[in-house]
């Protein structure tokens, strides 16, 4: 049997670069998250805050976190 060699470079290189920069999209949209989530725990006031459970010291522990801290 007489192999051939293929001309075309094998699929795998590309489908590891577009995963790559899938996951690199998905942190991206996950910091923007946090920060605009933060951004607004410190906007709340303290009647917000207390409606949903959160002490004052709580949101500022939060919004001192940088962007990329869970």
């Amino acid at each position: 049997m007489i192999r051939t060699q293929s001309r075309h470079a094998p699929a795998l290189p590309f489908a590891t670069a577009f995963g790559t920069l899938s996951n690199l999209a998905s942190i991206g949209a996950l910091w923007h998250r946090r920060i605009q989530t933060r951004r607004a725990l410190a906007r709340m006031d303290r009647h917000l805050l207390s409606d949903i459970g959160l002490t004052q010291a709580e949101v500022e522990a939060e919004s001192a976190k940088p962007f990329w801290k869970e």
